[in-house]
Parts: C-alpha cells; sequence; structure tokens
C-alpha cells in the first residue's frame, strides 16, 4: 500500500496525483490486456466453433460415405447373387440340353450301328451270290 508524505493540509498533492497517474496507467494497461484477452478469446471460440463444426461436418460426410459404401456393398451382393442365380439357370438349361443333344446322337449313333450292320449284311450277301456264281461258273 502506498503511503502519502503528510503536508500542511493533509497530503501531497503531486505525490497523490503522480500516484492517480501511475495507477490510470496501470489500469489503462490493464484494461488493454484484458480488452487483448477477450479478443483472443472470442477468436479461440470463434475458431473452435468453426472447428466443431467443420468437426461435425466431417463426421456427418463420414457417415454418409459410410452408409453409402454399405448399400453399395448390400447392391454389389444383390447383384452378384442375381448373377450366380442367373448362371445357375444357364447352367442347367445347358446340361438339360447337353443331356438332349447326346440322348439323340446316342439314338443317330444306334440307327447308324443298325444300318451298318444291314449294310454289312448286304455286302456279304453280295459277295456270297457272287461267290456261288463264281463257283457256279466253275462248274460249268
Amino acid at each position: 500500500m502506498k503511503r502519502f508524505s503528510v503536508v500542511e493540509k493533509g497530503y501531497d498533492i503531486n505525490e497523490v496525483n503522480r500516484f492517480i497517474d501511475v495507477v490510470i496507467n496501470r489500469l489503462e494497461q490493464l484494461d488493454n490486456e484484458a480488452r487483448e484477452y477477450r479478443e483472443k478469446y472470442d477468436d479461440l471460440t470463434l475458431k473452435f466453433n468453426q472447428k466443431k463444426l467443420d468437426e461435425d461436418k466431417i463426421n456427418k460426410a463420414l457417415f454418409a460415405i459410410q452408409e453409402t459404401s454399405d448399400r453399395l456393398k448390400n447392391l454389389a451382393k444383390q447383384e452378384a447373387d442375381m448373377i450366380i442365380e442367373e448362371a445357375k439357370r444357364n447352367a442347367n438349361a445347358i446340361v438339360h440340353e447337353s443331356l438332349l443333344e447326346a440322348s439323340q446322337k446316342q439314338k443317330e449313333s444306334i440307327v447308324l450301328q443298325k444300318n451298318m450292320e444291314v449294310y454289312k449284311a448286304k455286302v456279304k450277301s453280295l459277295l456270297e451270290a457272287q461267290l456261288k456264281l463264281i463257283e457256279d461258273i466253275d462248274e460249268i
């Protein structure tokens, strides 16, 4: 605490005035510092709120990306399942057609074998007839 010199009618006015000037200067400095700190605080609060808003936007964007990713995965899985089902149906149709074709080819093969046997029998009969004819010519 400051003590002032005592003079005739009280305290020394010059000393008191100097002290008041020092106090005023110090109060002005403190007021300026307080204003600067308030401005820094407001600026930091604004930046913090902006960062928080940005963070919220990023979180929302990440959530939307995740949802979109999940939807795309589900759609891709559904499409893959549909392709597999279609392939199974096509495979079954191809197997069925192949079985029908194999059965048809087997029937054709049997017909050809029978035709071959008939042809062989005719050729054999013709050759035997020719041999018989040659034997008959030799006997004459």
